[in-house]
């Protein structure tokens, strides 16, 4: 209330009282709780932040003057640290309590917004670094997690309760660094990287919500590249062939599915009672193929047009160039098969191949002069040659009858 109808320019006065009506909540809690207390006093501090909270909030909404944004930018990262750190003063008061170390996550998303308007008001400067504030914020309960695997016992029936807010946390704010930070398509390219580093952290902090979290953003990275007709559209055609944007993001993005199926290896395979790593595998090859078809109609689109050009007729050098790189996909998918011993990529590749050897019978052929189809055929028929030595040659015997 005095917040709201008086001139509190300087919010020192007001936010020291909140503090020290902090403080006494806080040790009233501990004295209770060491007192044998219910467990459901540890909440008592959830009361002590989501006051200070509003009193900050409405401060800010009232008086807050970016001309002087470094004293309530003080106070909001001394009140954030105050409650994250209080639980771990009294670890072994709260050792088997949920409420204090939930109150100690939930003190950054209560103080976010406050010192993300005050950094970015106060110094305009910054504006094109702002994905730093949510990285910091996912700091402290990174560091929280690894405190509790390391501290807190393991049969202790509360531990997955501590490690699940934090968890959680960190989470919310690894995930919002890159739409603050990032757009178009290095938005897609951070998140594909940041859900296979999820699936990475699930090695060191086995918590599911990173596993879930990361496959999530890897399926949205994919949807936004294989299922957005938008992003062909990101950026105007540039000069350069191959060494482009669409190699950078659909490669990286490929590369990420691939590393997230290694990692997702059993027994961490199943999510969500699904088998993750061949729907990561697959989705990694389409990514892989359309970078190919995007890659070859970049080169033959013509100079100075804005947008790709996709045709599969008109021009001998294009059409051949379709019809040899998937044929040397399928090549490359079918060696992946043999060394994985994956099935499922030995019919995708001969599948391929097939369409590639009826795209060149049936269309590429009827349009080239007879030099022209020597060599056509000469170089698909090597590919195919190669392919049937490889399987052969390196696939076990107990499986050539059965592909």
């Amino acid at each position: 209330m005095a917040c709201a109808r008086l001139a509190v320019t300087d919010p020192s006065a007001v936010f020291g009282l909140g503090l020290l009506l902090s403080i006494l909540t806080l040790g009233l809690t501990r004295i209770l709780v060491r007192g044998g207390q219910p467990a459901s006093v540890g909440w008592l501090p959830a009361c002590a932040l989501a006051g200070m909270a509003a009193l900050e909030i409405m401060w800010h909404i009232r008086h807050f003057d970016a001309a002087g944004a470094g004293r309530p930018l003080a106070w909001h990262v001394g009140f954030y640290a105050v409650f994250a750190i209080y639980p771990f003063l009294f670890r072994r008061d709260f050792s088997k309590l949920t409420g204090p170390w939930a109150v100690a996550a939930l003190s950054g998303l209560a103080h976010f917004w406050m010192i993300y308007q005050s950094v970015k008001l106060g110094w305009p400067r910054t504006n094109d670094f702002l994905g730093a504030v949510p990285a910091l914020f996912a700091v402290a309960p990174l560091v929280s997690l690894l405190v509790i695997l390391r501290t807190v016992a393991a049969d202790n029936p509360k531990r997955l309760n501590q490690l699940a807010w934090f968890g959680g946390v960190a989470l919310f704010f690894i995930t919002l660094i890159f739409p603050i930070q990032f757009e178009r398509q290095w938005l897609t390219v951070a998140w594909a990287l940041e859900g296979a580093a999820l699936l990475w952290l699930f090695h060191r902090v086995p918590h599911p919500a990173l596993r879930a979290t990361g496959l999530l953003l890897l399926i949205i990275a994919f949807v936004r590249l294989g299922l957005n007709p938008a992003v062909l559209g990101y950026h105007v055609r540039g000069d350069t062939g191959i060494l482009n944007w669409y190699l950078y993001a659909y490669g990286i993005t490929a590369a990420a599915m691939f590393v997230a199926a290694r990692l997702t290896a059993p027994p961490r395979n199943v999510i969500f009672k699904v088998n993750v790593p061949p729907i990561l595998n697959a989705l990694g090859t389409i990514l892989a193929f359309l970078l190919l078809n995007i890659e070859i109609a970049d080169y033959f689109t013509a100079p100075g047009s804005p947008v790709l050009a996709f045709s599969f007729s008109g021009n001998f050098a294009r059409d051949m160039s379709y019809t040899i790189g998937w044929a040397l996909f399928a090549l490359a998918l079918l060696g992946a098969g043999i060394w994985l011993r994956n099935k499922a990529a030995r019919y995708a590749a001969l599948t391929l191949l097939s369409v590639a050897l009826l795209k060149l019978f049936f269309h590429d052929l009827a349009n080239l002069e007879a030099l022209y189809r020597v060599g056509a055929l000469t170089a698909v028929a090597v590919i195919a040659m190669l392919a049937s030595f490889a399987y052969q040659r390196f696939l076990p015997s107990h499986e050539k009858n059965n592909p």
